[in-house]
Parts: structure tokens; sequence; C-alpha cells
């Protein structure tokens, strides 16, 4: 990794739908160029996808943070559970992570009896290899980029808990969202092919998604462990504290360079702090300074390392098939 790649990833994060072209002229190199540094990230791991970030929240989705501890865990009974949940139509998130904890899984659901279902089918299917589980509702969330990266830029995400109004797409929405949701990169030309429109359809409803604030944005899935460095995510419990002592905690924390995003929850813990680090000592200086700095608020606190993530899709597969047997119904 060179200095023109950390460029590159900057600009792949803050709009992995650029063209070439325009990454081009913003590094100030040719297309070409760009172009090889690309396929070359993806071809060393670096980048795996390319993601579409969707406000679910809009589509009258949350998301249930579920955090599960594994027995029996032979290579076989693991490849089996990382691939029903790559494979699983709503799950958004899976990481594999250490600690008391060995995955994290986000599952997209419409309400809890909907989650309790998808989880009692995870639950019976993989019976002897699940020992325990947990539950965290995010209600809000803010992503301050990667300070190595480049300039940090503070990105509201979806409010996943919080009231809000439904939007109503139609099925060539709902597709188009499908398609980007885990290749956000993929030329609308390609997509237009696929959907049997217009290359300008396509265009104009993309266009239209990201007015209405159903697309978030588009990035990549960098995987650290590729780039020296190592994420964790911390959980905090906080002592009965006002509104405003909890702003004032957000906005230290959102301070620190190495801290990357910060969830409100609800469940165990208040509140989720993600940061990447390069060494243990770093992780250890920051986890304690936090401790320390708010140790009138904190009640309990602990670190997850996070090894691997295996995926990011922001798209609940479920809507788009209970849109089409909704149609044929009709018809």
């Amino acid at each position: 990794m060179d200095k023109m790649d950390l460029k590159l990833l900057y600009e792949l994060e803050q709009d992995a739908r650029q063209t070439l072209s325009q990454i081009a002229k913003k590094l100030k190199t040719s297309q070409q160029v760009v172009s090889y540094r690309v396929q070359q990230l993806q071809k060393e791991g670096i980048v795996n996808e390319f993601y579409t970030i969707i406000d679910f929240a809009k589509l009258g989705y949350s998301s249930y943070r579920t955090m599960f501890r594994l027995g029996n865990i032979t290579d076989e009974n693991y490849s089996k559970l990382i691939e029903y949940f790559q494979n699983h139509s709503n799950v958004l998130w899976l990481v594999e992570c250490g600690g008391k904890w060995d995955l994290i899984v986000n599952i997209l659901s419409k309400n809890p009896p909907q989650y309790n279902k998808f989880l009692s089918e995870m639950l019976n299917k993989f019976k002897d290899v699940i020992q325990d589980y947990d539950l965290l509702l995010t209600i809000e969330g803010i992503y301050l980029g990667k300070d190595y990266l480049g300039k940090r830029e503070i990105k509201q995400r979806p409010f996943f808990g919080k009231e809000i109004s439904i939007e109503k797409l139609d099925n060539l929405d709902l597709n188009i969202l499908n398609i980007i949701a885990e290749n956000a990169r993929l030329n609308s030309v390609e997509i237009s092919k696929k959907l049997d429109v217009t290359n300008n359809t396509v265009i104009a409803r993309i266009k239209q998604l990201r007015k209405r604030n159903i697309i978030n944005g588009f990035e990549p899935l960098i995987h650290l462990e590729k780039i020296d460095y190592q994420g964790y995510k911390a959980l905090i419990k906080l002592h009965p504290i006002s509104e405003e002592k909890e702003k004032t905690m957000i906005n230290l924390l959102s301070s620190n360079n190495n801290i990357v995003g910060i969830l409100r929850m609800i469940g165990q813990w208040n509140f989720e702090v993600e940061f990447d680090v390069k060494t243990r000592e770093e992780m250890l200086k920051l986890t304690r300074e936090i401790r320390t700095k708010f140790k009138d608020f904190i009640k309990e606190f602990e670190v997850i390392p996070l090894f691997h993530e295996y995926k990011y899709n922001f798209f609940p597969g479920d809507l788009l098939i209970s849109t089409v047997t909704e149609t044929l119904k009709r018809s």
C-alpha cells in the first residue's frame, strides 16, 4: 500500500460509484492507472466488494444486532454456518470476532415476530453449533470515516429504530437496489441489460433514490487485516445520565481520529464505539482513555476485536420476494 492506494481507497469510500475517469482526475493520474490499482486491491483481497448504503428504515425494516457464541466449531460446521449467513437474504452484516462472542450478525426484519422467526430457524438449523446469543437494537449511528485514508467526514447512518415515514417503491426500484446492494460499481448499462430497461431509466431511478435519501452512499468493503489495521468495537453500558452529558460524550469520542463510528443501542449496552488501530498497545491506550475520561458515566465496558468481515448488504431481500408474490396474487 502506497500513498496512491490510500488516496484511491479514500475516493472509493467517498463514492464507490464514481467512474474511473472521475477518480483519475482527482488523483491526477490516468484512467488506466486507476483501473489497474482497483484490480490489484481486489486481487490482493484488500477490497472484497462495493456495497450500497440503503436506508432500510424507509423500507420498513430495523436492524437486529445478534452476537453468537459457538461450540463444536469444526471447520465443516463453521463453513456451513458462514455460508448460511452469507446466503441469507436478510443478513446485513456478518463479521468474525473474538472475546466472548465468535460472530456478529445484523439481521434486517420488519418487526420482532419476523426477527424471532429468522432467529428460531437459525437456532434450530445450527443447534449443535450455536451455544448462546445476545441481541441489541440500533437506534442511530454516525460514521466518522477513516483518518488514515484522508479527511474525515461525518455521515449519518440509517435511523434503524426511529419513527420514520415508509417510502413506496415499485418493482424496478427494488430490483435496482437488489442488484447494486453488493455490487455498487456495476454500471448502468449492465444494470439496464439485466432488467430489460433503458440505460437512461436506470440512471434516472438511481438519481431519484439518492435524492429521496433511500440510497445514502456507496462504499468499499475494506479488509483491515490486509492493510495492517485491526478493527474493534467497544460496548458501553452507562449509568443514568442526562441527554446533554450523552451529547458531550459523543462529541468528545468523535474528536478521536481512531474512532470511525458511534452507535446508540437498545439492550444490554447503550453505546457501541468502533475504532481502528495498528497495534494492541494502541487499542489498550484508547480504551483506557475512554474509561478514564468517562469514569463517572460508564457502568460496564467490553471490547470485541473484529477479525474478518464477510458481508455487507443493506437491502432486505425478502422485500423483493414478498413484492413479487403479492403481484402474482393480484394477477
